[in-house]
């Protein structure tokens, strides 16, 4: 017993450092977010610094398998349930154009985003920053938010993650839309310090063997940048202290997920032999269209003058 509340710990100590690492690294990154929040009876407030749980992401569910998106690649949200609900229908659009439709834990019974927190359960608000002071509304009392991106801030491109998961086992899945316990990102350790990259520059991930019962599984990571990582990886099936269904289930049985030929996708940490990227291709960019030759203009010198003036620049372009 004694062991197994030392690793409920250890396991909260890092996921919090997880959480604020990431967090404080965003808000260095970018510019604090600004927000319409519209509730329940219609009224909007304009909030500044906006968060969702303390955090820079929105996290919810599609087919089973949770999303955790950053704010930045977000247009706007909206909830479609009742008040009082544990979970809502939420139906997220992204600046790339895309839209999900998933669910929400919005009542009271909401978990920490963190894979082995251990316990603590929560009230699930949005806060930020008014002109009147600090901000904070109940999830279930909200509607709809509408993210205000700064002008300067181009939508992110749309892209797809795809990958070859190889289990232990030996059987192969082709995945796209690959995600690593709901993100983006791969999240390790070197040591006891938490890490994370960025799955599009990941080309391969290869998981060592090991015996049964290893809470974490050495890996070796290869970029495409030709760059090596070697780091373990939490692929503990231990039930953790406060864990409910839900939670238990994503850490061990999806750490990643996807989408195959038979729909979607999941499997844990500890049952991955190797997971083979495709590499993500930039979109390609629309052909500059050629610049129509200036109409000849009447009211100018002659032609045969070898000095002629160059139309007026300011005359509006053409549409």
């Amino acid at each position: 017993m004694t062991s197994r509340y030392r690793l409920a710990d250890r396991f909260t100590l890092t996921g919090l450092l997880l959480v604020l690492w990431g967090a404080a690294g965003s808000w260095a990154a970018s510019p604090p977010l600004k927000a319409t929040v519209i509730d329940r009876a219609g009224v909007q407030h304009q909030v500044d610094r906006f968060v969702v749980q303390d955090r820079l992401d929105l996290e919810y569910y599609v087919a089973g398998h949770r999303r955790i998106v950053p704010l930045r690649e977000i247009d706007r949200f909206r909830y479609e349930g009742d008040r009082g609900d544990e979970e809502q229908t939420v139906i997220v659009i992204l600046r790339s154009g895309k839209q999900e439709t998933g669910v929400a834990l919005t009542g009271s019974n909401m978990a920490p985003h963190g894979d082995a927190s251990g316990s603590g359960a929560g009230i699930s608000r949005l806060t930020g920053m008014t002109p009147l002071g600090p901000f904070s509304i109940l999830t279930s009392e909200v509607r709809e938010v509408i993210l205000r991106h700064p002008e300067s801030e181009p939508p992110p491109a749309a892209r797809v993650l795809k990958a070859t998961v190889v289990a232990v086992d030996g059987k192969r899945f082709e995945l796209e839309e690959v995600r690593f316990r709901g993100s983006e990102r791969l999240e390790y350790n070197l040591g006891r310090k938490p890490r994370f990259v960025d799955l599009t520059k990941v080309s391969v991930i290869d998981f060592d063997d090991v015996g049964p019962g290893v809470e974490e599984r050495p890996v070796t990571i290869l970029l495409w940048s030709g760059r090596t990582i070697q780091g373990t990886v939490d692929a503990s099936t231990v039930r953790l202290g406060g864990e409910n269904d839900r939670n238990y289930f994503e850490r061990v049985n999806a750490a990643f997920t996807g989408r195959g030929a038979a729909g979607a996708f999941g499997i844990g940490a500890h049952a991955v032999k190797q997971v083979r990227f495709q590499a993500v291709e930039e979109p390609a960019k629309p052909p500059a269209a050629p610049e129509a030759a200036a109409p000849a203009d009447s009211s100018a010198a002659t032609p045969s003058a070898a000095g002629a003036a160059p139309p007026d620049s300011s005359t509006p372009a053409q549409q």
